[in-house]
């Protein structure tokens, strides 16, 4: 059984999280420091299956803003997987390399920039499993 039942559960676990990593100063600092190629306006794309959803990382007034579904903004960096293995990476339970080899995730764009955020992600993966707890979703804590 997946973790999320709808794309709307998805929404409100992982956009609401999303929304909230948008708040604090590592994330500030990461918009501040990065530059978006010409053609693109907004810096990455979570396109989830199972079930289908999408929600992409964009900037509004010199802030991460999260946008959860369909939009025609152009992302710069698009990694594509299952709510399940979006779920074990939030949590800090999947390696993002070894994902990408085993093609659980995949990614369009320079990958190069992922790899560049990847030491800020161990200060966010904890921040997930405080924010299940918080909103009383304990039950999708393994």
């Amino acid at each position: 059984m997946p973790v999320f039942q709808s794309e709307q559960e998805l929404y409100d676990v992982l956009g609401r999280f999303f929304e909230k990593v948008a708040e604090t100063d590592e994330s500030k600092e990461l918009i501040a420091s990065t530059e978006l190629s010409p053609g693109y306006d907004a810096y990455v794309q979570y396109i989830f299956h199972k079930p289908e959803a999408k929600i992409t990382w964009t900037h509004e007034n010199g802030k991460l803003k999260i946008v959860c579904g369909e939009t025609a903004l152009r992302p710069e960096l698009i990694f594509e997987q299952t709510a399940d293995v979006g779920h074990k990476f939030w949590l800090g339970k999947l390696d993002l390399q070894q994902a990408l080899a085993r093609q659980q995730i995949k990614v369009q764009g320079p990958l190069v920039n992922a790899l560049k955020v990847l030491p800020q992600l161990d200060a966010i993966y904890p921040a997930y499993r405080d924010y299940l707890q918080e909103i009383g979703r304990s039950d999708l804590l393994p």
